[in-house]
């Protein structure tokens, strides 16, 4: 793609792949249905998943409800934890600090227990 179209470098296909509907790597989109949802992210069920979701992400337009969407995400996945994080840009270096102790905590709790505990 050129650049005019987007400063973060993408093959055509890559960005025909996210942005058409139910493309190879449409995963998050609000107008998926919780059956296309549950059929694309269903797998993950069995295994510990936290969904990361920012609240103010640029590339999520207005009209979508953010919160119904991450709940929706978090339910295909076999009921992830979810994390909201407030004011959060698409990528998260706004709010990095939060998003880290989220992980942190997340794997602490999930991991197997008896496992090489770095923070021990």
């Amino acid at each position: 793609m050129p650049s005019e179209a987007d400063l973060a470098p993408i093959t055509a296909y890559r960005y025909h792949s996210l942005c058409a509907y139910n493309g190879d790597d449409d995963m998050f989109s609000s107008d998926l249905t919780d059956d296309q949802l549950r059929l694309r992210l269903g797998h993950m069920a069995n295994t510990p998943c936290q969904v990361i979701y920012s609240m103010a992400d640029e590339y999520v337009p207005d009209y979508v409800d953010k919160k119904a969407l991450v709940q929706r995400l978090c339910k295909a996945m076999g009921d992830a934890e979810k994390v909201e994080i407030e004011y959060g840009n698409h990528s998260l270096s706004n709010r990095v600090h939060e998003a880290v102790h989220a992980i942190i905590d997340f794997v602490k709790r999930a991991a197997p227990k008896g496992w090489d505990d770095p923070w021990n």
